[in-house]
């Protein structure tokens, strides 16, 4: 009996939750550097290097990187930037995970809080968010037909699941050059200079996926002429960017993550000589997942009446599409400004979201989550001086997902497709923005796979103890396979005897079986 098999390679959902883990550090202020008079923006984010999953827990490498500008005197007139990185190692308590599960984890940034200790040292703390899922790593050889032998009977049928065809990570890099505004002046020097990701897309076709977005530049300088205020401007750059992988086509389901580590914004003359063009280059790490529905054949059971054959039999997950879909929530608040600090004007906007929480429903998932705000502006109790403040607006927001059950497994990952901020007066702002929440809904069942066969000699006392003739009552949960397995017979004879035209029998059926 030869056994024709295939490999299957699935992931199981086993935990899922969030937490949130401090990185705390002091930072010396390079010889390089001016001293420190004042703190006035903070930027920072987080990059997930690397996951390692252990007993019960997993660890986690990532990369906080920081940037910062302060002030170098009291009349802000001298300002320095401070950039640097944080390595850090967490460990997350996860019980029944096993070393060889798979993490998938998703950082955030959800508070960089700096505190100048003296003119050369400042202290940093942060607070990371962790969204994560410990999958079970299902990889196994199973039989798919039988080269028939030993007058064995072959039970097979179709199974039809959602599989994850390909899951890896990719770093790209996206370049794009632009012009500052017209109305704008040339540039002298760059006093400040940042980048955010928003409506960012990643799209699978034949043979490639497209990466898309808009790259939110913000540049703070002093311009060539003397005596002029600062100067700033804020754009939007879209891009796009072709990921070529042969496996990808049009027709699988995504649930691919796009995500800005670095960026770097270079001053660059135009052809007149003059500093008008910008050259802006995005790094970025696309963590590629690509589901497609498969139809496999597989072989359930198999009997012989010569030879006993015991097949061993492994229970695995199969999962089946439940919804793919991108839900919209709109996000307002009107803030109020901290006390000693008022509105001249704004200047630029800023966010990142994150989720705390999502809960079951009777009509989907409710998710409880943060936008997180900073605007930029001239303070007017300081003549203008440039500051920053913070906000953090919760919302809510439920999924509908028709079918809802226990055992569905779901992964929702936010995106920040716009943010304004408006001034209300010189003390209030309305900030407004509109989230993304990227959802892939799973319904998980379980199915059974013959791994292998063993083949031993046929029972014969066994054999002769069971009536060459018998008649049978059926009874709940028979099929024809099991009655046939059982007589050592087969179904096609006890359809031939019987006159039966299907398979198709109910409890309480009279049936006459013939031992073989």
């Amino acid at each position: 009996m030869e056994l024709v098999k295939r490999n299957i390679h699935n992931f199981s959902w086993k935990v899922k939750n969030a937490m949130q883990f401090t990185i705390d550090d002091t930072i010396n202020i390079p010889e390089n550097l001016m001293d420190m008079e004042r703190l006035i923006l903070v930027k920072g984010n987080v990059v997930l290097d690397d996951t390692q999953a252990m007993v019960d827990r997993f660890q986690i490498k990532g990369t906080l990187n920081y940037q910062i500008l302060y002030s170098a005197d009291k009349d802000n007139s001298a300002f320095d930037t401070l950039n640097g990185k944080v390595p850090f190692v967490e460990y997350i308590n996860a019980d029944g995970t096993n070393e060889d599960d798979y993490i998938e984890a998703h950082l955030c940034l959800n508070d960089l809080t700096v505190t100048m200790l003296h003119s050369r040292k400042i202290s940093l703390k942060a607070l990371v968010g962790v969204d994560y899922q410990v999958k079970e790593n299902e990889n196994f050889d199973a039989v798919t037909d039988v080269e028939q032998g030993d007058n064995a009977e072959i039970l097979d049928g179709t199974i039809s699941m959602m599989s994850l065809q390909l899951q890896k990570k990719e770093r790209i890099q996206v370049d794009e050059q632009v012009e500052i505004p017209a109305n704008k002046p040339n540039i002298y020097q760059v006093i400040w200079k940042s980048m955010a990701l928003t409506k960012a897309q990643i799209k699978p076709a034949d043979g490639y996926l497209m990466a898309s977005g808009n790259l939110n530049v913000f540049l703070v300088y002093t311009a060539e002429e003397d005596n002029m205020p600062l100067q700033y401007f804020t754009m939007e750059v879209p891009f796009e960017q072709k990921i070529t992988e042969d496996l990808s086509s049009e027709d699988m389901i995504s649930g691919s993550v796009l995500s800005l580590d670095q960026y770097h914004i270079t001053v660059v003359p135009d052809e007149s000589g003059e500093d008008r063009l910008i050259d802006l280059s995005a790094e970025f790490t696309v963590e590629i997942k690509l589901y497609g529905n498969e139809e496999m054949k597989l072989v359930r059971d198999a009997y012989s009446t010569d030879v006993e054959i015991k097949p061993k039999w492994k229970t695995f997950t199969i999962q089946h599409l439940l919804l793919r879909n991108c839900a919209k929530t709109k996000v307002t608040d009107i803030v109020d400004m901290p006390k000693q600090q008022s509105v001249l004007q704004i200047c630029n906007v800023e966010g990142s979201v994150s989720i705390d929480d999502t809960e079951r429903t009777a009509k989907g998932i409710m998710v409880e989550g943060v936008v997180g705000t900073q605007i930029t502006y001239l303070n007017k109790e300081e003549n203008g001086a440039l500051a920053s403040v913070t906000f953090d607006i919760p919302f809510s927001y439920e999924i509908e997902i028709n079918g809802m059950r226990d055992e569905i497994s779901y992964s929702i990952v936010p995106f920040l497709d716009q943010i304004t901020a408006l001034q209300q007066s010189d003390t209030q702002i309305e900030i407004k923005a509109e989230v993304s929440l990227e959802v892939l809904a799973f319904t998980n069942e379980k199915a059974k796979a013959v791994l292998d066969v063993e083949v031993e000699p046929i029972d014969l006392e066994r054999k002769k103890e069971l009536p060459g003739v018998i008649g049978y009552v059926v009874k709940k949960d028979d099929t024809l396979w099991s009655i046939a397995k059982k007589y050592y017979t087969t179904v096609d004879r006890i359809k031939e005897i019987n006159g039966l035209d299907s398979d198709q029998i109910h409890e309480g059926d009279k049936l006459i079986i013939v031992k073989e």
